[in-house]
């Protein structure tokens, strides 16, 4: 299990990085900042929806799978796709992705064990 446990903190680690290089150009290279915002929240989108396919596994590997609990793992995918919809500006595009984030995170905390609660932080 320890193997694990690092592998998961080192593929996060590395999951970082294309959050923090574009956010860092976009504070950065202010002329050419806003070409990253894009990529900025396509990672973002992508992470959300990845966290929400977690929980549907998690969901899944229970002994009687909750619906409600399938349904609501879904949620996050759709949220991130509806933020790429046309005219949808991107403070509101990041801002639902941060509010998704943070609530995977919510979600997640009260079941999880500890390692993983301090790799989501």
């Amino acid at each position: 299990m320890r193997n694990v446990r690092i592998m998961a903190w080192a593929l996060a680690i590395a999951g970082l990085i294309p959050f923090v290089g574009c956010a860092a150009q976009f504070v950065l290279r202010p002329a050419t900042g806003d070409l990253w915002v894009e990529p900025l929240a396509a990672y973002g989108a992508i992470i959300l929806s990845f966290l929400g396919g977690a929980r549907w596994g998690r969901a899944l590997g229970e002994p009687q799978p909750k619906v409600g609990a399938l349904i609501v793992s879904n949620l996050p995918a759709v949220a991130a796709w509806l933020t790429f919809l046309p005219s949808v500006p991107a403070a509101l595009q990041l801002g639902v992705l941060a509010v998704g984030l943070l609530a995977l995170l919510i979600w997640d905390w009260p079941s999880a064990p500890g390692w993983y609660r301090a790799l989501r932080l």
